[in-house]
């Protein structure tokens, strides 16, 4: 039965029962919290509420970046009190990324174990009393198998301990998802998520001052924009829209792929972009807004229009910057190398585990979720590099593209192949994305005329060669490269171009440029990649120790980020047009 409800606050307070949270803040429990760090242990062994504190710890922040506990692998103790002046019906606390696994709880009462690094997690926490509460959280950053399923020894990047990007505790969890439905009009679909009721009519209030009338039916109504503004990287417009004390932001855009090219807002649009880490030699992955902004800045001043965000969730502030400044993103969920023969440990097909499927598509989901109205993120992704010639691969691919599309948020849909010659893996995903590092994978480069070779048309790995091949499999699909580059020593100048110096990157990303840039085959291409980043430190399990001191020294800019030699060889191509597509 249709209900008609003029959506103003007392009363749709009442309607759900939580007049008190309605227009109420977030209460902030970022700051310093008491803090045990026991080295080695499970957090099952150690979670304990009343645990003696030996010292406090900055939240968001990561422990194993301090010097006690630098590199650390364990459990950390958290604890802190806050207050509420006034009674909450209800409540929830987001926990916007965390590594690795986390035991939290608040007054004793436990709100469960949570396996998913870096994803942004809302955990419901039910009704509190006005007056004095403690939280007590326990983060284990060790790997494990048996409990912790996404996060691997081998993967090449390091997962730090601690959290992320800050804690907070809000008391109303309603939310607005906006879909673009013709960029040319100004209509969207507004779905209403959280709501008591799914058919009622409402006033929509868009950028603070224009007022729409919306009939919603099973919690989704169409509506056309007031004096709408396009989002593109060129032109980073931002609305709003509010109903009810729950508001969104949001941008009116949409990308395609079709007829081998990729379209944003109708206009075709070449991918030229980065690989970024959420990483910081002295914050880890606890980065702060500043320094997102450095790296936005860089990646702007390349002429680049695009970041991939490797290889997990994104920062909800990240992503925000992204929308602001305009940069496109592809965002993908936690994984690296699973089902591959040479990542398996134990003989273990993580893509074959069913733990490990239902965390990759419970932290697919959320990831989508989370992100929903960031007009930055046009790509979702997941599994960087599996194993995607198994039918046990193919499988899970299936699965993943099926939870992004059952989302309908607008984006396109792959994930970033290595294994081309036998892909079983990309008929459902809406575009092909590949890595490949010829001359260097393994490190073979040979004179400079070799490597302009490997580049182009090697056998085993030349892009041309790898582009025909998908080319030949999947007729219509546009192709882009998602992954490629190699190492360059800031600082470390050779007039021959050698191995590992400046002048040998710069040589190198200069040939798959040129490579790329003259394949009309070809949408885009994100380097590897924007920062030197840590990476596991000695050996990882089953891999070889093959970084420096522990660094991926793969990037256009040093740990402190400084621009290389190779930094102005990409400005000069992204700053002009490849080939005619």
């Amino acid at each position: 039965m249709k209900t008609t409800v003029k959506y103003i606050l007392a009363a749709a307070a009442a309607t759900l029962g939580l007049a008190d949270a309605f227009g109420r803040s977030p209460v902030s429990l970022n700051g310093s919290w008491e803090f045990r760090f026991e080295a080695g242990k499970p957090l099952e062994a150690v979670a304990d509420a009343t645990f003696v504190s030996t010292d406090i710890i900055a939240v968001p922040g990561c422990w194993d970046v301090l010097p006690k506990w630098y590199l650390k692998r364990g459990t950390g103790l958290y604890r802190r009190t806050f207050r509420l002046d006034e009674p909450a019906s209800n409540a929830w606390l987001v926990v916007d990324g965390m590594g690795l696994r986390g035991d939290f709880r608040i007054d004793g009462r436990a709100l469960g174990v949570y396996p998913y690094p870096y994803l942004r997690l809302e955990i419901p926490v039910g009704p509190l009393a006005a007056g004095d509460h403690e939280i007590f959280a326990a983060l284990d950053n060790r790997f494990d198998w048996d409990s912790m399923k996404l996060a691997r020894p081998y993967y090449d990047f390091y997962f730090y301990g601690g959290f992320y990007h800050g804690v907070s505790l809000v008391f109303d969890n309603r939310k607005l998802r906006v879909r673009t439905r013709d960029y040319a009009t100004g209509a969207v679909e507004i779905e209403v998520v959280g709501f008591a009721e799914s058919d009622f009519d409402a006033t929509l209030v868009f950028d603070g001052r224009s007022k729409v009338e919306a009939s919603f039916r099973n919690s989704r109504a169409s509506v056309s924009v007031p004096d709408f503004k396009l989002w593109s990287p060129n032109a980073p417009n931002l609305h709003t829209v509010a109903l009810d004390g729950v508001s969104a932001r949001f941008g009116i855009r949409t990308i395609e792929a079709r007829g081998r090219k990729l379209f944003l807002n109708g206009e075709e649009i070449f991918l030229k972009g980065v690989n970024r880490h959420e990483s910081d030699a002295s914050l880890g992955a606890a980065t702060v807004e500043s320094q997102m902004l450095v790296d936005i800045q860089h990646v702007k001043e390349l002429g680049a229009n695009f970041i991939r965000g490797a290889h997990y969730p994104q920062s909800q502030r990240f992503l925000g910057l992204c929308d602001e400044c305009g940069l496109m993103v592809w965002e993908e969920s936690l994984g690296w190398g699973n089902g591959q023969n040479y990542t398996a440990i134990d003989g273990v097909d993580e893509c074959a585990d069913e733990g490990f499927i239902a965390a990759q598509i419970f932290q697919t989901r959320e990831m989508v979720r989370a992100s929903f109205n960031h007009p930055s993120v046009v790509i979702f992704g997941f599994l960087n590099e599996p194993g995607g010639y198994s039918e046990t691969t193919k499988s899970l691919v299936d699965a993943l593209v099926s939870v992004v599309k059952e989302e309908d948020s607008g984006r396109l849909v792959t994930f970033a192949c290595n294994r081309w010659k036998n892909d079983i893996s990309n008929e459902s995903t809406d575009i092909i994305a590949f890595n490949s590092y010829p001359g260097t994978i393994p490190c073979c480069p040979g004179e400079p005329d070799d490597l302009k070779g490997k580049v182009a048309d090697s056998a085993t790995q030349g892009f041309n060669t790898i582009v025909a091949r998908f080319r030949e499999r999947y007729p219509d699909k546009t192709i882009i490269v998602s992954e490629s580059g190699c190492g360059g020593l800031y600082g470390l100048h050779d007039p021959a171009a050698g191995w590992m110096s400046e002048e040998f990157q710069d040589e190198y990303l200069g040939d798959i440029l040129e490579t790329l840039f003259s394949n009309s085959d070809v949408a885009g291409y994100a380097i590897w990649q924007l920062n030197d980043t840590r990476t596991y430190h000695r050996n990882s399990r089953n891999q070889p120790a093959k970084q420096l001191a522990g660094f991926s020294i793969a990037g256009l800019y040093d740990v402190q980020r400084r621009a290389k030699k190779a930094v102005e060889t990409v400005r000069r191509y992204f700053m002009r047009q490849p080939s005619p597509r």
